[in-house]
């Protein structure tokens, strides 16, 4: 566990330093922001890559499909929750405005869909339940469990190799 704990939270890092520089240069306040956001996936099966070549060497090149899987997870969910109370801090205390910012687009799309005054207004107000920072927290973390899962999914299929001489 203590490779899962070491790339999760280098693969942390690697989110907080791309939030910031985000913040930083004001691409999270652009239109193409949330396509940076693949880029941690990206990290996320890279250091996995690692976490499974480091295992494969000490196993005579062998690793399971759970291993892989457990791993990854591990990983994606230790940086998830380091860069979603990154995050949160961030929202909460820094980047104030950035809830506004946010509910104003949702405004701005709304209105180019032609939607009425009245239906915006309630919209807003349930769109508002969901963009406290609070609750930007929990989906983070929530959201890093999900996608973590999918990439570790994913790595395990294409980078298994069970021993052939252990019992199942």
């Amino acid at each position: 566990m203590k490779r899962e704990v070491s790339y999760g939270l280098y693969y942390g890092g690697f989110s907080i330093l791309l939030m910031l520089v985000m913040y930083v240069t004001e691409l999270n306040r652009m239109p193409s922001a949330g396509s940076l956001n693949y880029l941690t996936l990206a990290v996320l099966a890279y250091f996995t890559v690692q976490l499974v070549k480091d295992v494969k060497a000490e196993n005579g090149g062998f690793i399971t499909f759970s291993k892989i899987f457990k791993g990854g997870l591990s990983i994606g969910l230790i940086g998830g929750v380091l860069s979603s109370i990154f995050f949160y801090v961030q929202v909460k205390f820094i980047d104030t405005g950035y809830v506004k910012f946010v509910l104003d687009q949702a405004i701005i799309q709304m209105q180019k869909k032609g939607m009425t005054d009245d239906v915006i207004d309630q919209s807003i107000k349930m769109i508002e339940n969901w963009t406290t920072p609070e609750m930007m927290l929990l989906t983070g973390v929530l959201g890093s469990l999900f996608f973590s899962s999918i990439v570790a999914v994913i790595m395990a299929f294409i980078m298994k190799k069970p021993n052939p001489n252990e019992i199942a």
